[in-house]
């Protein structure tokens, strides 16, 4: 099968993304998942996008000039199905780090992986009694302990774990599941939406993890600016399902002939200033992506850093704002089944409840006046 071109790639999404509306609606429950969607994904060569060239990938996200098809297929698989849009997302978030930190054994093998259809994942949220990683004599590893808001349970067979080391450095490690004794914990999930992540607990039973799956040094999950710039991925998701739903209360007035009220006509004005600010913002973190990938110093990594924090204070701000005019356009008529107003809003205020909300905000304030570049050059001037 040959590959498809980048352009290709954010086509198709955007068909999928759109296709995936009803199957959304249908798998609203912790006991499902969107395996039709899923599938899809599989068959666009969605699943093996991010993984380099060399090894039979597209490179998607790995170098520059990626980045904004990157975000595109983010946005446009969010648009239907921001459960999808989240599991993508963290999928290539784990090839992404396996790009970063692997050895060139260890990316040829997951690369196979990703290939057969293998889905990945990052598994980094625990609660207070956590994961541990210990060497055992035989130099394998034994991974114990419980991880939580492990999205894609049951799907998931290639996740990268994090884990405490004796030392105490957070070492990560790709886990074969199939290999591993685990166990999930269903129960732990019940959220208002985004219910089909099937985002359980996960325990693991002095699981042994060899050492070709041991990935990076300590301490490399958290180096910048990949891990606080993954939030520019997450977000662009989240434009996606309020760019849906604005898309969905126009159709709504339209077949129920409620457009020539004016307030409605002024809601509509408000949510497609906000959809178009979102997708300005896509493209302009998309641009900084790049610069970085061409000059990865210190302080292109701190400015990407905050540039992401800005991007996400901004999108938690675009989706409330579609959120309320949505409701306000559609009334407790469109918030009522067969619509799907209501499982949307849902899933997308679930989804937007992202950790440290202030304290990414006081970053970006700190780094405004730690620099004497006029505030609309900060980033213009890079550029």
């Amino acid at each position: 099968m040959s590959s498809y071109t980048l352009s290709e790639l954010v086509a198709l999404s955007k068909i999928i993304g759109d296709d995936s509306l009803q199957e959304a609606s249908e798998t609203d429950s912790v006991d499902s998942f969107p395996e039709k969607t899923l599938s899809k994904l599989l068959s666009a060569q969605l699943l093996k996008a991010s993984v380099s060239k060399k090894f039979g990938g597209q490179d998607l996200g790995l170098i520059c000039g990626t980045n904004l098809a990157l975000l595109k297929i983010l946005k446009n698989i969010g648009r239907g199905n921001p459960v999808m849009g989240r599991v993508l997302e963290g999928h290539i978030n784990a090839l992404l780090l396996i790009d970063q930190f692997g050895n060139e054994k260890q990316k040829k093998m997951f690369a196979r992986d990703a290939l057969g259809g293998r889905l990945f994942g990052v598994w980094n949220t625990q609660a207070e009694n956590g994961t541990f990683l210990s060497v055992k004599k035989n130099g394998k590893y034994s991974l114990s302990g419980a991880k939580t808001f492990a999205t894609g349970t049951d799907f998931v067979s290639r996740p990268i774990v994090t884990a405490a080391m004796p030392d105490g450095s957070w070492q990560m490690c790709v886990v074969p599941l199939e290999k591993v004794i685990s166990v999930s914990d269903a129960s732990w999930w019940n959220p208002m939406g985004m219910k089909a992540s099937r985002s359980f607990k996960i325990s693991f039973v002095k699981a042994v993890v060899s050492k070709k799956n041991i990935l990076g040094a300590g301490g490399d999950y958290y180096r910048q600016p990949a891990f606080g710039g993954g939030a520019i991925r997450f977000a662009a998701v989240q434009l996606g399902a309020a760019e849906k739903l604005s898309d969905e209360t126009k159709k709504y007035l339209k077949d129920l002939n409620r457009t020539d009220d004016p307030y409605q006509k002024r809601r509509l004005g408000e949510m497609a200033i906000a959809v178009e600010s979102g997708n300005q913002w896509i493209h302009a973190a998309a641009l900084q992506m790049d610069l970085f990938m061409k000059n990865p110093g210190n302080s292109e990594s701190e400015s990407l850093v905050i540039y992401a924090n800005m991007m996400r204070t901004a999108t938690e701000h675009i989706c409330s704002l579609v959120i309320s005019l949505c409701q306000k356009c559609v009334g407790a008529r469109g918030l009522n089944k067969p619509y799907h107003f209501e499982r949307m809003i849902r899933d997308l205020s679930t989804y937007l409840r992202q950790p440290a909300p202030d304290a990414v905000l006081a970053e970006v304030g700190a780094y405004i006046l730690k620099n004497n570049i006029s505030a609309g050059d900060l980033w213009n001037h890079k550029s």
